[in-house]
């Protein structure tokens, strides 16, 4: 026996409303679901690019060309994981370093199969060596949170349901002017 346990977008507004507003039997208004449902995905955004939330989606493998010295990739990339070159047959690895590393490479022009790329953001890599020729790309990256329908589970664990029911309670409480004490108390939690 399989028992699975979540809340949809609409059940975690509901019950943030309800904290916020003191639904009890009455039905949310539109404008106050939509500003929870706002708040909800930019919440989880948040949360999962400081790493606070692991998310519930399976890294991604990204295949992309790679010429010259950029690498365009998809734009939904949180954080990349790890990269690979096509090289004849092998998949040769990539480090993915950072600015300051690349900054140290001395010679940026220096041809040949790269073996290492910065994430510029969004879909841009600079990649060194710069190659001779156009090269596949592989790239297994973390994705950005998708924003959910309101039928839908959003994109967190179950466990932190409540926890993510707290803090949205709190991010919204001055907007649903919440008084002072009641704002300390949430902050605790």
């Amino acid at each position: 026996m399989t028992i699975a346990f979540t809340r949809t977008r609409n059940q975690i507004a509901t019950i943030v409303l309800g904290k916020l507003t003191q639904l009890g039997s009455a039905t949310p208004t539109t404008a106050d679901t939509d500003v929870v449902y706002e708040r909800i995905d930019l919440e989880l955004k948040s949360i999962h690019r400081l790493g606070k939330f692991w998310r519930k989606v399976d890294p991604l493998p990204l295949v992309f060309s790679v010429s010259v010295s950029s690498a365009s990739a998809s734009s939904d990339i949180l954080f990349p994981i790890s990269m690979t070159i096509r090289n004849g047959n092998n998949d040769d690895p990539v480090d993915i370093i950072g600015k300051l590393e690349y900054a140290d490479i001395i010679d940026k022009t220096y041809n040949g199969v790269p073996t290492k790329a910065v994430w510029e953001g969004g879909a841009k890599f600079t990649v060194w060596p710069v190659p001779n020729s156009s090269l596949s790309a592989k790239l297994t990256y973390e994705k950005i949170a998708d924003d959910s329908s309101a039928s839908a589970a959003p994109d967190v664990d179950v466990a932190m349901i409540a926890s993510l029911c707290d803090i949205l309670t709190f991010e919204l409480g001055d907007q649903f002017g919440i008084p002072e004490q009641r704002m300390a108390r949430l902050e605790r939690k």
